[in-house]
Order: structure tokens, then C-alpha cells, then sequence
């Protein structure tokens, strides 16, 4: 019994001496990050040079689907079984084929917005590596899992302008 508290309480040092071994953690809100460093205003800026237009149409016709359907809904009443019928048909059919362009265009879009994402992660990663190994930190953690840390911990305004560096580095474009 006295030798299981020995070996329990060893193990407890161990530990503790390991855990204590690793404890220059960093924390920083990578996605905010991202959102306040050039990288945002970057993939903005392209992803509405390549779909903007598409985008800003679709938005147009459903607002007026809206409207329309805002009417027949107002109309509804005053109209005869078989007009309210026909014209609510009339919606459904634009109301399908509206969602199929939106699908559509989603379809074209996302793979785009996709590998921008999984650049933007990478460059985030590297940015967190070069930062941490410069400033002396073990551990750098996405702030979204955190649920405590001290703000002395935050490395947000340093992680930006590593970002920055590293997208300048890059040439400033996406590989695509």
C-alpha cells in the first residue's frame, strides 16, 4: 500500500514536472486574425472580381422573388381559387428554379473559396510557427478553444503582422 502511494505520488511529480516543462503557451483568435490581416481584404477582393457579378445577380432576382411573393401573399385573398392557384404555381416553378441557380452557383464558387481557405490556414500555421519560435513559445492555441487565458497570453496584433509578412513573401496571391 505504501509502495502504491510512493509510485502514485512520483507519478504525480513526473508530471507535473513535464507539464511545467511546456508551459509558454500562446493564444491568439486565428480567424480574426485572418479577418484584420491582408489576407481578408485579399480573398474579398478576388473571390468578387471571379463571382461578384453572378453573385449580385442572384441577389437581385431573389429579392424581387421576394417582393413578388410578398404581393401574391397581400393579393391572396381578392384573387379567384384557380388564379391563386396559377400564380401560386407561378411562384413555385421561380422559386425552384432560383434555388437551382443558387446551387449552381455555389457549386462553381466553392471550390474556388475552398483552396483560398486551405492556403489561408496554411499561412496562418506558418505564421504561428515563425511567431512562436521567434518570441520563445511552445505552444500557440487557437483562442476559440480557449476558455480562459490570461490576455498577457494574446498574440493577435504580432500574429497579424506575420501573416502579412508571410502573404507579402508569397507575392500577394493566391495559387489557384
Amino acid at each position: 500500500m505504501f509502495r502504491s502511494f510512493i509510485l502514485a505520488l512520483a507519478l504525480v511529480f513526473a508530471t507535473v514536472t513535464a507539464a511545467q516543462a511546456a508551459t509558454n503557451v500562446a493564444i491568439a483568435p486565428l480567424m480574426q486574425v485572418a479577418d484584420k490581416s491582408n489576407l481578408h481584404d485579399a480573398k474579398t477582393k478576388y473571390l468578387d472580381s471571379k463571382f461578384g457579378k453572378d453573385k449580385e445577380k442572384l441577389e437581385k432576382d431573389v429579392k424581387a422573388f421576394q417582393k413578388k411573393a410578398e404581393e401574391f401573399q397581400k393579393q391572396a385573398g381578392a384573387l379567384s381559387e384557380s388564379a391563386r392557384q396559377q400564380k401560386g404555381q407561378e411562384l413555385e416553378k421561380e422559386a425552384r428554379a432560383l434555388e437551382t441557380r443558387r446551387q449552381e452557383f455555389t457549386k462553381k464558387a466553392a471550390p474556388v473559396e475552398q483552396k483560398i481557405n486551405q492556403q489561408v490556414l496554411e499561412i496562418l500555421g506558418k505564421a504561428c510557427e515563425n511567431y512562436a519560435k521567434a518570441n520563445g513559445f511552445d505552444i500557440v492555441l487557437d483562442a476559440a478553444t480557449v476558455l480562459y487565458a490570461n490576455s498577457a497570453a494574446n498574440i493577435e496584433e504580432g500574429l497579424i503582422d506575420e501573416v502579412n509578412k508571410i502573404w507579402k513573401e508569397r507575392g500577394s496571391k493566391f495559387k489557384l
